[in-house]
């Protein structure tokens, strides 16, 4: 995908995401399998920029950094969302903090890449094509640790939380 294209379509899947994210609807394994798939296709995209561009060490750090902050986000955003059951199934909704924490783990994630730019200018590519996987890995880790919150809630339906397939 060329430069711009990622951009949009990032663009929209973070739209898509945060738009999901502040309504209330139905917590179910689909929501971990989703993000298995951004990931997915972020790493594709990754590995394609990489083989067409040397990377430097301090690239991948960088790359990582923004990583680990992302899944830092998603376990701190898995906190912030509302669950309780309601006619047998679980229901979540976000709030503002949960926005708030999209907000600044995008930022840190844009931030790191305009920094890439700058230390490590031959990770640039790579690390401008991560936010599909950074959202894979954010998304992934609200995702597993909200299902071990409506695991615990009286009354949640075990058979919607027994696997993630």
């Amino acid at each position: 995908m060329s430069g711009s294209v990622q951009a949009v379509v990032g663009i929209a899947v973070i739209a898509w995401v945060l738009w999901n994210q502040l309504r209330t609807r139905e917590f179910t394994s689909r929501r971990v399998r989703i993000a298995a798939v951004l990931g997915v296709i972020g790493l594709v995209e990754v590995v394609s920029a990489a083989g067409s561009h040397p990377v430097s060490a301090a690239g991948w750090a960088l790359l990582v950094v923004g990583l680990v902050v992302g899944a830092a986000t998603g376990l701190l955003r898995a906190a912030t969302v509302s669950l309780w059951v309601q006619d047998g199934r679980v229901l979540t909704r976000g709030h503002w903090g949960t926005a708030a924490l999209w907000v600044v783990g995008i930022g840190v994630h844009v931030g790191l890449d305009l920094l890439a730019g700058v230390v490590a200018p031959s990770a640039g590519a790579v690390d401008a094509s991560s936010i599909l996987l950074f959202v894979g890995v954010s998304l992934g880790a609200q995702g597993l640790v909200t299902m071990q919150r409506a695991r615990a809630l009286p009354g949640a339906p075990a058979r919607v939380f027994q696997s993630v397939r």
